[in-house]
């Protein structure tokens, strides 16, 4: 196991499909949703539920953990990138309205129902964003081998969006 690079660490994020929010309840009681992520200008986005758990507990302590974790088929490499920031829920209609465009192109879809929907709203809104302020990661690369990306499969459209 060694320390990943900044880069690899990057790769990584761009490359998983799910990431792990992990924030506290108003008791100290961890909890934790797992959402597809996407990039949007410099931030980890995502789109939750906009009253939920999550929207709870940041409301209180807008401290948060992404846990971002990738793994080959067969386990032989794996990778783990954790981002701590400061999360906030954004009710600016037109950052909505990309957000479930940037959803979109990651996922394949088409959310401009989504979009009209919670874009008009302007007391709630889905879309989690977070600003990373520290980054670290492990990985089992060799002490002095690069990490091969290769193993963890990917996705085009995710490398777009970053």
């Amino acid at each position: 196991m060694r320390v990943m690079t900044a880069d690899e660490m990057q790769a990584v994020v761009r490359r998983c499909n799910w990431a792990t929010i992990c924030t506290a309840a108003p008791d100290g009681t961890p909890y934790a949703v797992e959402a597809t992520p996407f990039l949007m200008d410099g931030c980890h986005c995502f789109m939750i539920n906009p009253r939920g758990g999550t929207w709870q507990n940041v409301r209180r302590n807008p401290r948060v953990l992404l846990k971002y974790t990738a793994a080959s088929a067969d386990l032989r490499a794996w990778a783990g990138v954790s981002c701590l920031g400061e999360g906030e829920f954004v009710v600016d209609a037109a950052a909505v309205r990309e957000g479930w465009r940037l959803l979109g192109a990651v996922m394949d879809e088409d959310y401009s129902r989504a979009a009209d929907t919670f874009a008009g709203l302007k007391d709630r809104s889905p879309l989690f964003r977070v600003r990373v302020q520290e980054m670290t990661g492990r990985c089992n690369a060799p002490k002095n081998g690069a990490l091969d990306m290769r193993a963890f499969g990917g996705d085009a459209a995710r490398e777009k969006t970053a």
